[in-house]
């Protein structure tokens, strides 16, 4: 033990944080265990501070949930120590857990999220923002169920307008643009919040990071967020949609309540007939793999047959978005690729039976108009037929074929004799078919997705590295799913002709950022002028080696100090931090 509070016993420290250190402790009344949160000494005589405690003790205290820290006890304002005591929670912050477990299905990221987003309904119902909502304030409870903490900042609003006003907190990679602003709050604040923890659940990674919170915040107040999928494509379209959404930098643009916002995570794990979120977060913890695998058979089987009806109904941009969800949990299933194969075949041949129609219906109205003038011009009884060999010269009635139907080569699953007879005079021609040619993609890094044109983002991969494109000018939108690589779009002119083409192409490097700590303010130079900064900051150093990890000599100077010279390795978006310790120069030294 190591002290006594009033009518608890500190055992032991738990954590820790910027106000208060929580502690197991034992109720000697009602002997239990419980957490005990005191407010750190420094800050008992600070008034915000303890309005804080307050309202935290005052905001929970009107909870009753199961997804809900339940206080028992508060100190009040007139004790010497300021506490709250509540329930002693067994498992780690939702933040640790995530970092520390494999993987998380995108099904079972939603289902957590769920359960939150009920804590939250109680809460808002009762006239309640949370306003800090974020993994670290979040908790699993005997590895089974969730449990939402920590209402510190919580602001009590009216039940009619839910507005608050009031001082700026919260953490600034979950806080959304309003309350970053100071605006006015309300449940879409916690709305907002809540679709970063999804975000980080789906992704293993938070959506807003940078240099400092400052940085943070203008990303968020910037809607600068990454792509999911590029994080994680085995999320799938669906709960990218729901989760940015959730995140929209304007209030409007959100769901309107956290009610809201569960009901569209409940469709989504309804379609692979998860009924009940809360059994299956209970299953999960007590089996990771084997739930994890379990469900992953689902939504092959299920995606798999979503993607084949809708094939059927000739409906591509859903049955592809389907099969990317498949081929994303598994690269080599064989009937999945032998769908996507499929239609490829069956979008072709369409393709060139258009272009045959297409073709077919100018000439034929080629051949006419030139019939008419001939007719007009000299009268003859009937229309000119076309030449029995190809040396046929022309005659007086000759029409030419505009130079768009100059003769090519069929492409090689169109034959000769399948190719309609145009009605054009004086000499034979065949109508100039415009076949596709494949185009191979050959991509440093590999790790991308790919949008050709205007069609969706695809992971680049055995199910998808070529695609049939007509010739002319096409766009390639390539995403990198590595911090070590930029994004491009790049444009590129498809010749006719046979055979395939390669696409080769290298993603530019990202800056590397540097930070060099010292124990004096001092100014960085890398290796000549290549990067300049000043120790203690982020400096952008650019990258050029084509492995994408370079060393470099830096220096550091600061007057009164000697100079520092020694090397560092950095690689393409990463960060790598090095310390120097300058040594003074004696009185009167030369630098």
């Amino acid at each position: 033990m190591l002290r006594t509070i009033e009518k608890y016993e500190v055992l032991e420290e738990l954590g820790h944080g910027g106000m208060a250190t929580v502690f197991r402790a034992r109720d000697t009344n009602l002997d239990r265990l419980v957490a005990l949160k005191l407010l750190h000494p420094h800050l008992r005589g600070a008034a915000e501070a303890r309005a804080r405690f307050r309202r935290e003790a005052q905001s929970v205290a009107k909870l009753k949930h199961p997804r809900i820290l339940e206080i028992y006890d508060y100190s009040g304002e007139g004790s010497d120590e300021s506490y709250i005591a509540a329930e002693l929670l067994t498992g780690p912050t939702l933040k640790v857990f995530v970092e520390q477990a494999d993987e998380l299905p995108a099904e079972i990221a939603a289902c957590f999220t769920i359960e939150i987003a009920r804590a939250l309904v109680a809460a808002h119902e009762k006239g309640i923002i949370h306003r800090d909502v974020k993994p670290e304030n979040i908790l699993l409870h005997e590895n089974r169920v969730l449990k939402l903490t920590d209402f510190g900042i919580a602001a009590m609003v009216d039940s009619h307008s839910m507005t608050a006003t009031g001082q700026v907190l919260g953490s600034p990679g979950h806080m959304a643009p309003e309350q970053i602003e100071g605006h006015d709050t309300d449940a879409r604040t916690d709305v907002f919040a809540l679709g970063t923890v999804l975000y980080f659940l789906a992704t293993g990674r938070l959506p807003y990071t940078g240099k400092n919170p400052h940085h943070i915040l203008k990303r968020v107040l910037d809607g600068d967020v990454v792509d999911p999928l590029r994080f994680r494509a085995s999320m799938g379209n669906a709960l990218k949609t729901i989760t940015l959404k959730a995140m929209s930098t304007q209030p409007g643009d959100r769901y309107a309540s956290a009610a809201e916002f569960e009901t569209a995570l409940r469709a989504y794990v309804h379609i692979v007939d998860i009924e009940d979120p809360e059994a299956e977060v209970t299953r999960f913890l007590a089996d990771p793999k084997g739930t994890s695998k379990d469900i992953q058979a689902r939504v092959i089987a299920k995606y798999t047959r979503f993607g084949k009806d809708a094939a059927a109904k000739e409906n591509s941009r859903d049955a592809m978005e389907a099969f990317n969800r498949v081929l994303s949990l598994d690269e080599t299933n064989e009937e999945v690729l032998r769908a996507v194969a499929g239609m490829g075949r069956a979008q072709h041949r369409a393709r060139s039976l258009k272009r045959i129609a297409a073709a077919s219906s100018a000439l034929a109205l080629t051949g006419l108009a030139a019939w008419s003038l001939a007719h007009l011009e000299s009268g003859p009884t009937t229309p000119p037929q076309a030449a029995s060999t190809p040396d046929a010269g022309p005659s007086t009635d000759a029409f030419e074929a505009p130079d768009s139907f100059v003769p090519t080569d069929a492409s090689a699953d169109l034959t000769e004799d399948a190719l309609p007879t145009p009605v054009l005079a004086l000499r034979p021609t065949r109508p100039v078919l415009t076949v596709p040619r494949r185009v191979v993609f050959d991509l440093d890094p590999q790790n991308v997705q790919i949008a050709v044109d205007d069609q969706p983002l695809r992971l680049y991969g055995p199910a998808f590295s070529y695609v049939d494109l007509l010739p002319g000018r096409h766009r390639f939108r390539i995403v990198s799913n590595v911090e070590c690589c930029a994004d491009a779009t790049i444009e590129r002119d498809i010749s006719p002709g046979e055979g395939t083409l390669t696409l080769r192409h290298v993603l530019p490097s990202r800056p590397a950022i540097l930070i060099v700590r010292t124990n004096t303010p001092a100014d960085v130079v890398v290796e000549s002028g290549l990067a300049r900064g000043r120790a203690q900051g982020a400096i952008d150093v650019p990258i050029t080696a084509r492995e994408r990890v370079e060393r470099h000599t830096i220096t550091v100077t600061a007057p009164g100090f000697a100079a520092y010279t020694g090397e560092v390795q950095i690689a393409a978006g990463g960060v790598t931090t090095t310390r120097v310790t300058l040594t003074s120069l004696p009185s009167g030294a030369p630098e």
